[in-house]
């Protein structure tokens, strides 16, 4: 597991839930699609709104899936998106 400090959760959070409502797909497909589960995937975009006070432990796994669900790479979740992305 890849411990996540809270600014790249709260970047890996906002960018899976903004990628996720582009494509239309509610949270529980994206877990599906991505092998996790839906409390998962809501843990994730809450830290993107949120400080948890605690890190999220994500797998890789996960974040690859969540990526190939999603159809970017890993790396663009957990980076800033360019200006007017």
């Amino acid at each position: 597991m890849v411990p996540w400090d809270d600014e790249v959760a709260r970047l890996l959070g906002g960018r899976v839930r903004q990628l996720r409502e582009r494509r239309a797909m509610s949270q529980e497909a994206l877990a599906c699609r991505a092998g996790c589960s839906k409390n998962h995937v809501q843990v994730i975009e809450a830290a993107g709104r949120a400080d948890l006070g605690r890190p999220i432990n994500l797998r890789l796994s996960t974040l690859f899936g969540l990526a190939d669900a999603l159809g970017v790479e890993p790396w663009d979740l957990v980076r800033e998106p360019a200006a007017g992305a």
